[in-house]
């Protein structure tokens, strides 16, 4: 079955296209719990721009929030941090109890309060039937003062191949971090094959980093990196924090401490050349996200939205208010919280308070008022509180040396059936079956990098070459691989051109 899965996948482009796992957002909440069901609002991006309609949902999703659909887009699971419903809104099997302790008894009921990005779900990489929710717990403490701490960091497991596809729990609550770290500003990126992750998380009112590595082996670390500023005890937990879509940039964001920026490098997971950027007004709380082409920063805070050009020398310098709180309620203020890129290319922010409005970013690739930022103009179905769905880039493919990666939000893409090579990249590999070597021969010399990924029929990395531009042949060494089945994928400049099955045999 996996094989099979893979195949479809692999003959669909769909390694970087197909990764429509953000395709589906799930907002609502019942705080009295007084009806049957919950009233809830999802928005499916099948088309641009995505569309919000009603529908009854199995959790209070209040604060913490995530959910993921399957590499085609349709709904698998979600969770609010303290349990996890299926894609028929109910409790999936083994799928309650997470993060146990004294918040969970006393809250869930509401759904669980600990912070946005509290929560995330990554698929495992070469198993498309396994996903890793990673979750954190909260407490509060009372010495020295009061705080709100996230003491554990864990990890959840699902099989979503189980009970017909509406899967099951199979580890729940797997201690992955056991020192305190902020209260959500839980994210994640591809590491540098474009199929492993980097999990990151700040400390506690420390300048540690806590980063995680999932791969096909499963999860490894913690790993900690201590770098910049500390976080103060006001802004350790209920901000936010976000990868650039290219993975180039960190951005960690409290209403406290400001704006904390970082390079990152995507192989060896680290972070560099640290920056700070004080917003400097009566914020009360707020988030950010960094537009499609990974250039602009976006800073919400309460009453304001602040534009950023990242690509700019003095980044500050370049603070530009692209919105001010127009005064609407809906019906609580319509103020600014935490923002989220989308698979239509466009940002949206939440509110705060409880409200039935979202707010859009049209163009958040152009500069200034061009960007077309629009107040509580997307309705929804039903009221929300605070929640907005947690998601990475899912679509970040491998790193190629010399070329920068390009915007990949864009998700409307035919999945079942395979593309073909874009005009002038037509290419053969051969022979096959194959010995010690394959050969690469393009129709035409490409005129940027390239890369060729050998993968098993698992799904898993199996082999790296570069493809040097100007060049129409290349010889891939298969010495050190095992005989077998494999497929191999050519990427010029990022975009896969071209795919085939090959055997070794020796």
């Amino acid at each position: 079955m996996k094989y099979l899965i893979f195949l479809i996948i692999l003959f669909s482009f769909g390694i970087v296209q197909a990764q429509r796992h953000d395709n589906i957002w799930i907002f609502g909440y019942n705080s009295k719990d007084t009806i049957p069901g919950i009233e809830g609002s999802i928005c499916a991006f099948d088309q641009n721009p995505g569309v919000f309609f009603y529908q009854p949902i199995g959790l209070n999703l209040h604060v913490s929030s995530t959910n993921i659909a399957d590499s085609s887009g349709q709904l698998l699971f979600y969770t609010n941090g303290c349990a996890i419903a299926n894609a028929q809104h109910e409790i999936m099997e083994n799928g309650d109890g997470l993060n146990p302790g004294t918040i969970h008894d006393n809250y869930c009921d509401y759904g669980y309060i600990a912070g946005p990005q509290s929560a995330l779900i990554l698929p495992k990489p070469g198993d498309p039937s396994l996903f890793y929710i990673f979750h954190k717990r909260i407490i509060t403490i009372t010495d020295p003062v009061l705080d709100v701490v996230s003491d554990l960091t864990y990890y959840s497991l699902v099989d979503i191949s189980i009970n017909n596809g509406l899967g099951a729990v199979i580890a729940k609550n797997q201690s992955l971090i056991d020192e305190p770290t902020t209260y959500g500003e839980l994210t994640a990126v591809k590491q540098g094959n474009g199929q492993d992750w980097w999990i990151l998380t700040g400390g506690d009112q420390n300048n540690s980093y806590f980063r995680i590595a999932l791969t096909s082996e499963g999860v490894q670390g913690p790993f900690i990196q201590n770098i910049g500023t500390p976080a103060s005890l006001e802004g350790s937990g209920g901000g936010q924090a976000v990868f650039s879509p290219d993975g180039t940039m960190y951005v960690r964001y409290s209403a406290a401490d400001g704006v904390y920026l970082f390079d990152f490098e995507r192989e060896q997971g680290l972070l560099s050349n640290f920056r700070h950027i004080a917003i400097g007004d009566s914020v009360i709380s707020g988030g950010v996200a960094i537009s499609p082409n990974s250039r602009y920063l976006y800073v919400s805070s309460t009453f304001w939205v602040y534009q950023y050009d990242l690509w700019a020398s003095d980044i500050a310098a370049t603070k530009d208010t692209v919105a001010v709180y127009d005064g609407f309620s809906a019906p609580f203020a319509t103020t600014f919280y935490n923002a989220q890129l989308a698979p239509d290319c466009k940002i949206y922010l939440n509110s705060q308070n409880t409200v039935r409005y979202l707010h859009v970013i049209n163009r958040p690739d152009e500069a200034g008022e061009a960007c077309d930022f629009q107040q509580h103009s997307v309705p929804l179905p039903f009221n929300h509180r605070r929640s907005l769905p947690n998601f990475p880039n899912y679509r970040l493919g491998p790193l190629i040396p010399g070329e920068k990666p390009p915007p990949l939000c864009e998700l409307i893409v035919d999945t079942q059936s395979p593309q073909p090579a874009a005009e002038g990249k037509k290419a053969w590999v051969f022979p096959n079956p194959a010995t010690d070597y394959l050969k690469v021969v393009f129709e035409r010399p490409h005129p940027k990098n390239g890369l060729a990924i050998l993968y098993n029929s698992l799904g898993q990395i199996v082999s790296t070459y570069d493809l040097s531009p100007m060049e129409r042949e290349h010889r891939l060494e298969l010495i050190s691989v095992a005989p077998g089945l494999y497929f191999v994928v050519l990427y010029i400049g990022h975009i896969p051109v071209f795919n085939s099955k090959i055997v070794v045999n020796r």
